[in-house]
């Protein structure tokens, strides 16, 4: 835990010295997707209000009591080796629509790819009319989080997250 601690003191240093550069050739309004860091809570944030959500009424994100008694029970591994994270979903179970989110040391893209098997077999014998929404899941990385999403809007959902600034 210190280690990280002391990476992410030493990154946070380099960065902020990179700042002091009098490099004036650096086109300051080039930002590429790890130049943006983003938050699990502003992914929920950027989407909570949408219509495409509304059924999507409950979450949990990292730090939270719930997130931290359930992440192992979600991704597999508990929630101190986890920088952020947070899951929205459909608190009834209705539908299988999710959003997760996570970060850290830990393989998060594989983590979330087995988060979709698992929910694939949680949904075979109980509502199968999910299973193609849940197989179409999109996993991508974007502000230095790996996101999750099961929705028949996924498309509208990345875009508003890709939103994020």
């Amino acid at each position: 835990m210190l280690k990280n601690k002391l990476t992410a003191a030493a990154a946070a240093m380099c960065i902020l010295l990179c700042g002091c550069s009098n490099n004036k050739d650096i086109d300051s309004q080039t930002t590429s997707i790890t130049d943006i860091s983003i938050t699990a809570q502003q992914v929920f944030d950027a989407v909570k209000d949408k219509d495409y959500a509304a059924d999507m009424n409950a979450s949990a994100v990292f730090g939270d009591d719930v997130f931290t008694a359930n992440c192992e029970k979600l991704y597999g591994e508990p929630a101190e080796n986890f920088t952020d994270g947070g899951i929205m979903y459909v608190s009834s179970g209705a539908s299988a629509d999710e959003i997760s989110v996570l970060a850290g040391d830990s393989d998060c893209e594989k983590l979330l790819k087995d988060r979709v098997d698992r929910r694939v077999s949680d949904f075979e014998g109980y509502k199968p009319e999910e299973l193609d929404k849940i197989r179409s899941a999109e996993v991508f990385e974007y502000g230095g989080l790996w996101i999750m999403i099961i929705s028949d809007k996924s498309d509208n959902i990345r875009s508003d997250i890709q939103a994020i600034s």
